[in-house]
């Protein structure tokens, strides 16, 4: 029998912390402005924790928008997947950005686009690098 893998990552995550999560949420920011996206800040929201290991932060975007993170309480290091070599993303949990989940480095993706103008129906951003896995793209 073949078993199918849907969102690794996407789980509860284990032996998390609060702590984690808050530096986590500091080192999301600054890859933000690394990538030129103006944030002011954030606010950790407990209330909205989903209670799996990831703790809920708005994200408030200098264009008005606050955007809700789910930070994985990992440490930064077992959390942060940027396609840098020797990560493997089966290893790696997902974040949620207003519900979705996604990898860090496809997190950050989540708040390109001015005004989020370049959004798709389901939240997220049009563009991006196509990745194929067992096969080509559209197959």
């Amino acid at each position: 029998m073949a078993s199918v893998v849907i969102n690794p990552g996407s789980g509860p995550v284990e032996e998390a912390t609060e702590q984690n999560a808050i530096d986590n949420m500091a080192a999301f920011l600054a890859d933000l402005s690394e990538r030129g996206i103006a944030i002011n800040g954030s606010t950790r929201r407990p209330s909205a924790d989903y209670g799996d290991g990831r703790y809920a932060f708005l994200v408030h975007c200098a264009d008005g928008i606050d955007v809700e993170v789910q930070m994985p309480g990992l440490p930064l290091d077992r959390v942060r997947w940027l396609k840098s070599e020797g990560q493997d993303i089966w290893q790696f949990p997902r974040l949620y950005v207003n519900d979705s989940s996604w990898i860090w480095y496809f997190a950050l993706d989540q708040f390109e686009a001015e005004g989020h103008s370049g959004r798709w129906p389901n939240g997220t951003v049009s563009g991006g690098d196509v990745i194929v896995f067992d096969g080509e793209a559209g197959a």
